[in-house]
């Protein structure tokens, strides 16, 4: 049984074969825990409920089960009638985006979902004719899978560098301050400073509820249904021996409603802001809702006599979405930011962790997700903290001197779009449209960079250097009787490396937290190498 309502079900298929088909093929995934309510019921549903309302232009509906080899031609005109907006709408309400375009992963999305639902039918003929009859799924193939997954187009790759779903400081600063007005009465006002610099006298929404929700998932970066359908008594203490935390501060576990991965943890540790606001709201529900034991934290206000329904999911996103008119928060750049939107702040809490350097299993274990790729994706790869990171040390030549980046430095900038860049030891500052023909004589090279966090490393290089050079000459001394020639080419070039890493480690053991540009140090000697020839000897004789 759904254990929550749907916003499409079976029922709004018209069509019945199509329907029994969509039951049977959504029921077998879900016992199979191939898929989710919240996926069937707010994306696959969705998608074959479009699908039915396609056929319903048709003459005969059921001329798409015809010949497999029309099915690529058919699969088009799906996809451009659902492209048309006006289309997809399903509800009055939705009238005010029917002139925005459709997104290529939507029509995408519809395509698999018939496609899968064919291929499904087609892969199970026996099971098929036992559930939905001979008539009309016998003529399925899986030729027509297939010429509907051909109509699913590519999306090129979105950039790596991807801040949409962040939301600065800029914006957090705002939210807080104008918060209050959520949880004032509706006959009382306050004056608020909207995004824009003006200041206004705006009327309360008497929600404190959701005033203490939003600030939860700005603090804890869960999901909102993580928030507004945990229980009641979510804190539990944590022992002192288990976490070390600060001095006067005080941590608890908060477990919250995990319902969408199965082997996702459902706790965390929270600090004293975190608990305050939970135990407000436990003495909110208390003095609102005398003689019940609630079950939730954030319970449904009217028809709700047992105490049993959670704060309705839909009444959170119109109350924040009518919160958001008079407030009008901005980011820095002056672009709005829809408070509706709260899985933004899922994100940012996720991207702050990272760039404070939490390694990624932490990182994974916070977030509540079952593989790093996941965590990685709600990281924001934001740009100026890569240059802030790239800049935040002193980076040095190998003789001690200062090499000075500036934010508007267009080369070292390219250290990020460029892999070729990145080396064992360092940074390689070549302009970007000149190529290299040292190989990896990196050291002897007057665009090398590197810093302190690449001590172990060239610590590692100077000993094998070292140890290589007296193996070598070792080796020429026992072959020739004599000892290798200081002017050998071979023995310079590993001097003047030995040389320079020798610099380098000096200047970063010196000045710890400073950092360093290469090739410091004296070059090997290059042009013609002076040779004695014994001419006497080698001219042959005649007897």
């Amino acid at each position: 049984m759904n254990p929550r309502p749907t916003t499409a079900s079976p029922s709004r298929i018209s069509h019945p074969w199509l329907r029994e088909a969509a039951k049977w093929c959504l029921g077998t995934q879900l016992e199979a825990g191939i898929l989710r309510w919240s996926t069937v019921s707010q994306e696959r549903m969705r998608c074959l409920v479009r699908f039915d309302r396609w056929l319903s232009t048709f003459a005969d509906p059921l001329d798409v089960l015809g010949d497999p080899a029309h099915g690529v031609q058919l699969a088009a005109a799906f996809r451009r009638w659902d492209s048309d907006p006006a289309n997809r709408l399903t509800r009055q309400s939705e009238r005010r985006f029917a002139h925005k375009p459709v997104h290529s992963r939507q029509i995408n999305d519809d395509l698999r979902a018939v496609a899968e639902l064919f291929a499904f039918v087609a892969a199970n003929p026996a099971e098929a004719r036992q559930v939905l009859g001979v008539e009309p799924w016998s003529r399925v193939r899986v030729a027509h899978a297939a010429g509907w997954f051909r109509q699913v187009s590519r999306i090129p790759h979105q950039r790596d560098l991807n801040d949409e779903h962040y939301v600065d400081d800029h914006a957090l600063a705002q939210i807080p301050a104008a918060l209050p007005l959520l949880g004032l009465g509706r006959d009382e006002q306050m004056a608020i400073t909207r995004g824009d610099g003006h200041q206004i006298s705006a009327r309360g929404f008497d929600d404190p509820q959701a005033m203490r929700m939003i600030l939860l998932q700005i603090l804890t970066g869960r999901r909102a249904s993580e928030i507004h359908t945990c229980l009641f008594d979510c804190l539990f203490p944590v022992p002192n021996k288990t976490v070390d935390a600060a001095e006067g501060e005080e941590v608890a576990r908060f477990h919250y409603a995990q319902s969408k991965i199965d082997i996702a943890p459902d706790n965390i540790l929270v600090d004293r802001e975190v608990v305050a606001i939970i135990e407000e709201q436990q003495q909110w529900i208390r003095e609102r809702f005398p003689g019940i034991t609630p079950r939730h934290l954030f319970m449904q206000r009217t028809g709700n006599r047992q105490g049993d329904k959670p704060y309705p999911s839909g009444t959170y996103n119109w109350m924040l979405r009518e919160f958001s008119k008079p407030v009008k928060i901005t980011d820095s750049r002056g672009k709005p930011v829809g408070l509706i939107h709260t899985h933004r702040f899922r994100h940012t809490q996720l991207t702050r962790l990272a760039e404070l350097g939490l390694s990624v299993h932490v990182l994974m274990r916070y977030a509540g997700h079952a593989t790093p790729s996941m965590s990685m994706h709600y990281v924001a790869a934001r740009q100026e903290h890569a240059e802030q990171a790239f800049l935040a040390t002193a980076k040095l030549r190998a003789d001690g001197t200062h090499v000075t980046f500036s934010r508007d430095d267009h080369d070292s900038m390219h250290l990020f779009n460029r892999a070729d860049r990145f080396l064992p030891h360092g940074w390689c500052m070549l302009p970007p449209l000149q190529t290299c023909d040292k190989g990896n004589a990196c050291l002897t090279c007057p665009v090398f960079v590197t810093d302190a966090s690449h001590q172990p490393a060239l610590e590692r290089q100077l000993a094998e250097t070292e140890a290589l050079i007296n193996r070598t000459t070792a080796a020429f001394q026992e072959q020739h009787g004599r000892p290798m020639p200081e002017d050998n080419i071979w023995l310079l070039q590993r001097r003047a490396e030995h040389a320079a890493l020798t610099k380098l480690l000096d200047t970063i053991r010196t000045k710890p937290g400073q950092a360093v540009q290469g090739a410091g140090c004296e070059t090997a000697t290059t042009g013609p190498v002076a040779l004695t020839l014994d001419l006497d000897r080698s001219r042959r004789t005649r007897p």
